[in-house]
């Protein structure tokens, strides 16, 4: 972070561990096994007017705020992993709730108060499933082509590998979507409206 040639405004670490970081940054003690909780209770804590999750093994670009525009109520920014590109497009956005992957990855930049409205929620993708439910509340996303970041994807992280049980948990949660009948929030299965 210290190297980027834009700062942020704000840089939050969220751990348990005994952490030496420059005094402006903000650390809030807190763990749990998953990385949802650690999220949104860091998003919690921000007071710029963005947030964004980068996990601790994912690298910035030292450009990465360089030209980077900011509208809508979430941006999506392109990346690179396993010697390709990750990212969303405006076509993958219109149709996400009805693909049977993520068609989102790639980074991403949300409103912060879009962020706390609707949280991460407890279920193992829940990057896929935020994006979902960015979309099936109407949200403007733009994309960023401009490829800032490193994924470094992990064979032994906890959304590596294949799991049909998530990929239908999403699925399921698409179609609640699409009813119109989930309440935001972070609890799986969602709380629904009768």
């Amino acid at each position: 972070m210290e190297a980027l040639t834009v700062q942020p405004g704000q840089v939050i670490i969220v751990t348990e561990a005994d952490v030496s970081v420059p005094d402006s940054w903000l650390v809030v003690p807190f763990w749990d096994s998953a990385i949802w909780p650690a999220v949104n209770e860091g998003v919690r804590k921000a007071l710029s007017e963005w947030s964004m999750f980068v996990p601790i093994d994912d690298r910035l670009d030292c450009n990465f705020f360089d030209g980077l525009e900011l509208s809508g109520d979430a941006v999506n920014v392109a990346g690179r992993w396993e010697g390709g590109l990750c990212y969303g497009t405006p076509s993958q956005y219109e149709r996400l709730l009805d693909l049977p992957h993520n068609g989102m990855p790639g980074l991403a930049i949300v409103r912060t108060d879009l962020f706390r409205r609707i949280p991460y929620r407890r279920i193992k993708f829940q990057d896929w499933a935020h994006w979902c439910e960015i979309r099936a509340n109407g949200c403007q996303v733009t994309f960023d082509r401009a490829v800032r970041w490193t994924w470094e994807r992990h064979d032994d992280a906890f959304s590596a590998g294949v799991d049909e049980q998530a990929v239908r948990d999403v699925q399921e949660f698409c179609r609640l979507l699409k009813l119109g009948t989930v309440v935001p929030g972070e609890e799986w299965p969602p709380s629904l409206r009768n």
